[in-house]
């Protein structure tokens, strides 16, 4: 510390202070010292702009995230611009029950939406985390207060058109949203699928919508629509088949399962098909590209978490209903077969192989390392 002030605040090439990386890896006493040394606490990531205290929620470590906040009491609900995460969100995608609890108890809003308008209930609900959503529930905040939050967010992200490119845009965002609202309405009116696909055809053929140019509010490509969400619990027929025909459409037309989205994680389709353990489009992906780009999407360090297309398989195993968690498993199996690896670290320090390690139940602890070892 003897470099002063300037130099506790210094970040490397990658984006990186000492602050940053003490909170990502749950480094509480080395948290302190930076901080009792002049660290900012709200210094965000150079690339990705992550706060500490946001990286500390992913590592969930309750001491960091409470120095962190002591230093600077008014990040509580500040948002992660990529995911638009507050901590309390980062609490819940990564299943940090404990710390849930704390910033509850601290006054976290409820109110705060990821970049796809859900907030922390709907986001523990979606991954079928039971004790999540009842610690969450008695906070919850109105649906208005949720919406107003998602709409703020909405509009800090707009990205600028030029009027010549507006044209093209426009088709873009059409597409995205034909796909978007086609999957919603699939879930009550299994009648408008094929009405979806005929849009989304006539789009692309008559129209001239580019399938790898990035849409809609979230700055999207196609494809990646295709694979985020769940299909239902239980999954919903008319929902899984238009997300499988429409994925299988754009991937005849050219689309590109590498290709990033913006927000809201920055990440491509085999990263966003693992969260949701969409198999079958994970399997038509590898038909798209070629055996060592496939290699390389599945064992990507994203810059919102660092977590693979595998550390998200696992993570969700870990969390997913009896029900779910086959699903899971094969595809483990499925990531090792062509490719997978088990000991890259996020950006918390920990491997794949070690958050199935720390499942607690001890039947998917076993299953999963075995399926690792496949």
């Amino acid at each position: 510390m003897a470099g002063g002030r300037g130099s506790v605040n210094a970040q490397d090439d990658g984006g990186w202070s000492p602050l940053l990386w003490a909170a990502a890896r749950g480094q509480t006493e080395a948290t302190r010292l930076l901080l009792e040394h002049g660290a900012d606490a709200g210094g965000g990531h150079g690339l990705s702009g992550a706060l500490p205290v946001h990286l500390a929620g992913q590592a969930g470590r309750v001491a960091c995230v409470e120095l962190l906040l002591a230093a600077r009491p008014d990040l509580i609900d500040s948002q992660y611009r990529i995911n638009a995460h507050s901590v309390l969100l980062q609490a819940v995608f990564y299943g940090h029950l404990e710390l849930a609890e704390f910033l509850l108890d601290h006054g976290a809003s409820t109110a705060v939406t990821t970049a796809r308008g859900l907030g922390p209930l709907e986001l523990a609900a979606q991954f079928q985390n039971e004790a999540m959503v009842a610690v969450i529930r008695p906070h919850d905040s109105p649906a208005e207060a949720k919406a107003a939050a998602y709409q703020r967010y909405l509009e800090s992200i707009t990205p600028t058109v030029t009027p010549e490119e507006r044209p093209r845009q426009d088709l873009a965002d059409r597409l995205v949203a034909a796909l978007d609202q086609g999957l919603r309405a699939a879930a009550s009116d299994p009648a408008s699928v094929d009405a979806t696909l005929a849009e989304v055809r006539r789009l692309v053929e008559d129209d001239g919508a580019e399938v790898n140019r990035l849409g809609g509010p979230l700055s999207q490509p196609p494809l990646i629509i295709t694979a985020t969400g769940p299909n239902g619990f239980p999954a919903n027929p008319a929902v899984v088949r238009l997300r499988h025909e429409a994925a299988l459409y754009l991937l005849d037309r050219g689309a590109d399962p590498t290709v990033h989205e913006r927000h809201p994680m920055g990440a491509q389709t085999v990263i966003r098909a693992a969260v949701f353990n969409h198999l079958d489009l994970l399997k038509a992906c590898a038909q798209a590209v070629s055996p060592e780009r496939y290699t390389a999407a599945i064992n990507e360090i994203p810059l919102v978490n660092g977590l693979t297309a595998m550390h998200d398989t696992v993570l969700r195993a870990t969390m997913a209903a009896p029900d779910r968690f086959e699903g899971y498993l094969d595809q483990v199996r499925w990531f090792v077969a062509h490719g997978g690896r088990s000991d890259i670290e996020d950006f918390s320090g920990k491997t794949q192989r070690a958050l199935a390690e720390e499942a607690q139940d001890p039947t998917v602890r076993a299953r999963l390392l075995e399926a690792l070892d496949s």
